[in-house]
């Protein structure tokens, strides 16, 4: 003889059959004529049921039946999913290390520090005593000058410049994003600083060249304020930087 039992299980696999939501427990008893006190007796036999079947058994909540999740497919693809997730291997994410710039930067290092040393020659840089009278023998040649101030200060503008932007979360707490007004100041600064250093360079080779041992006055003139003017951007530029960490 069919049970109650047996007649809400047939009721809730046809509707699981025909993708529809599984009726509450009032349409239960009217569909199998029995009792809603009868129903809801039946349905908590079912978990118990499925429970022993270790399945997850069906939430008997008010009026409604919620749908059982002890369907063979998804519990294949739980179990597919665990086992991918338990077997996969952790990637390990090696630093990055941009050793061919070491090459680069020597080879270019090398031409640079030797054009601007010229060029600083030409123009009137030359050695001098750094402390006379105090230490005589303290000399230096005042042509170096100009690739550590040039050059120094474009790489220090291509940092602040392509560094910390504000579309760009920093990973230390202790700095902050450049505003835009600092991000403008070090891109102009940084391909003037640029261009700069290329000219020299060319100038100088052009003038080597041709066999001058003294630049032009018009040469002279605008190597010698180089130093001055470099000065002046990397106090402003330090400056921004400085106001932007403390905003």
């Amino acid at each position: 003889m069919e049970t109650v039992r047996d007649r809400v299980r047939t009721a809730l696999a046809i509707a699981d059959q025909n993708g529809q939501p599984r009726p509450d427990r009032a349409e239960l008893a009217r569909q199998t004529r029995a009792t809603e006190r009868a129903v809801y007796e039946a349905l908590v036999e079912l978990d118990k049921e499925k429970a022993n079947n270790n399945g997850t058994p069906a939430h008997v909540n008010g009026n409604k039946a919620e749908p059982s999740s002890s369907n063979p497919v998804k519990r294949k693809a739980a179990t597919v999913k665990q086992k991918l997730t338990t077997t996969r291997k952790p990637t390990s994410k090696r630093p990055h290390r941009p050793w061919p710039l070491l090459i680069i930067g020597l080879g270019a290092a090398v031409a640079v520090w030797s054009g601007w040393v010229g060029l600083g020659q030409m123009a009137g840089f030359g050695v001098i005593q750094l402390l006379p009278g105090i230490w005589d023998d303290l000399r230096l040649n005042t042509a170096i000058v100009l690739p550590l101030s040039v050059e120094a200060y474009a790489a220090y503008a291509l940092h602040v410049w392509l560094g910390i932007t504000p579309a760009t979360k920093s990973r230390s707490t202790k700095t902050k994003p450049r505003s835009n007004r600092t991000l403008r100041f070090a891109r102009t600064s940084a391909i003037a600083s640029l261009a700069i250093g290329a000219v020299a360079q060319v100038a100088y080779h052009l003038m080597s060249a041709a066999g001058y041992t003294r630049a032009p006055w018009p040469i002279v003139m605008l190597v010698a304020i180089i130093p001055v003017v470099v000065l002046g951007l990397a106090s402003a530029l330090a400056k921004l930087v400085s106001n932007d960490i403390h905003r």
